[in-house]
């Protein structure tokens, strides 16, 4: 089989495994894990930043973090209005480990930021090596909008071509994207340096410019059972739970919250009061959550009813708008049938996607959605996607467009195609209650 074909039809060990099999890796060596041995690290150069990723604050018209990885700590970030001749703020970049290849991942806070202002920023090498000044703009204040958002499944495999194409045809369709999502499993292995590279060099940079939030998927924990690399990689808000910080946050974007959870089998108690907590003091007209295994599985390789146990209630009960997954390498999206009234959906979507090469199978018959009460109105097999999401006043348009395709891809409503739209609703919420469409 080619790479655009199933490159796996057994889904990926539990997080439980994962842990175990990491802790096997230190004691007996990667190699004898994976069966391959670890490809070559790319170390970082001396004289400026690279990975450089920005994320926004809590409130994210006011603050925003920049993470990146440097040969040495000691950078720092400056940052200014970009129209003007201020001064720039000078931030020192805190530490937050040390990379795979040698080097240091760092992080650094811009705060006080106005809404809606363009900056720009530079990041300082401790030998005083400045980089480009990188123009960013901040959020909107309270519920201002519109605002277009990307959000992409699993990367995983194929991250050179099949990923790459996705990121690159997803950044041509929405330019101006002014936030990106992505639930998991951004690499395979989480101990390959080249693998994080691979992943980020697909992007051209994006994400030093347009800000990133991730939730943290099983294959972050592969032979990196405190997913270090991950947490190096990026920084998210601190306003989840204190054990599964980085992970477990949420962040207000233009009347939006979004809710990243860090699922994986874990704390899913902590996680459940986490989501509740953040649902019931929304401000905002509009909910997002995001986190790597769905609660109804895409593929029919399993059925995993766990994350619907732990979640579901909690998202029905406050009607989030819609849940974002990964995991499961097949696109679904749907709903739960006690919610559609005249024949409309009324209630939370759930929608699972993938990005990059490997893909499992699904059919037309999926215990995971009938079994749990639910019901797909799309879904498909070896069909990689990217979501744009635009939200503007009282309506939420997600449109999920093909990518990539495997030889037996198999689509429920028989779009084909790089480029064609495979799925397109609107979350109407005008008149009085919520309607899918």
């Amino acid at each position: 089989m080619n790479s655009r074909t199933v490159a796996s039809r057994r889904p990926a060990a539990p997080i439980t495994a994962v842990l175990a099999a990491s802790a096997l890796a230190s004691a007996t060596g990667i190699t004898a894990l994976t069966g391959v041995a670890a490809a070559q690290p790319t170390a970082p150069a001396h004289d400026v930043a690279e990975r450089v990723i920005l994320a926004p604050a809590a409130d994210a018209a006011r603050g925003m973090t920049v993470t990146f990885r440097a040969a040495d700590q000691g950078a720092a970030v400056e940052y200014r209005p970009a129209d003007g001749d201020a001064e720039p703020v000078r931030v020192d970049a805190t530490p937050k480990g040390t990379a795979l290849a040698g080097g240091v991942h760092q992080t650094a806070a811009m705060t006080d930021l106005a809404p809606a202002t363009a900056y720009e920023y530079r990041i300082v090498t401790p030998g005083g090596d400045a980089g480009p000044w990188q123009r960013i703009t901040t959020a909107p204040d309270g519920h201002a909008g519109p605002v277009d958002m990307l959000f992409f499944g699993d990367a995983q495999n194929g991250l050179t071509e099949e990923w790459r194409t996705t990121a690159q045809s997803a950044f041509a369709a929405v330019p101006d994207a002014e936030l990106i999502l992505q639930s998991g499993d951004m690499i395979d292995q989480a101990h390959l340096d080249g693998e994080w590279g691979d992943w980020y060099a697909a992007m051209d940079g994006k994400p030093a410019t347009t800000p990133l939030l991730t939730a943290i998927g099983n294959h972050e924990f592969t032979v990196d059972p405190f997913a270090t690399a991950y947490n190096n990689h990026y920084t998210h808000p601190a306003n989840g739970p204190e054990i599964l910080r980085n992970t477990t946050y949420y962040v207000d974007r233009s009347g939006v919250r979004i809710i990243t959870l860090m699922a994986n089998s874990i704390f899913l108690d902590q996680q459940r009061e986490f989501l509740d907590t953040a649902l019931a003091d929304n401000p905002n007209q509009w909910s997002v959550v995001m986190f790597h295994q769905p609660v109804h599985n895409a593929g029919t390789a399993r059925d995993d009813r766990s994350y619907g146990d732990a979640f579901a209630e909690t998202i029905e009960r406050h009607n989030v708008d819609l849940v974002l997954n990964g995991h499961d390498h097949a696109y679904a999206r749907g709903h739960k049938t006690a919610n559609v009234v005249d024949g409309v959906n009324t209630g939370p979507v759930y929608m699972v996607a993938t990005a990059g090469s490997k893909f499992y199978e699904t059919s037309a018959d999926n215990p995971s959605w009938s079994g749990q009460g639910a019901e797909r109105a799309v879904w498909a097999q070896q069909t990689s996607t990217f979501q744009k999401i635009t939200v503007d006043a009282c309506t939420m348009d997600v449109k999920a467009v093909i990518t990539v395709e495997g030889d037996e891809r198999v689509t429920s409503n028989d779009a084909a195609g790089a480029g064609t739209t495979l799925d397109e609703f609107t979350i109407d919420k005008c008149g009085e209650g919520k309607q899918v469409r």
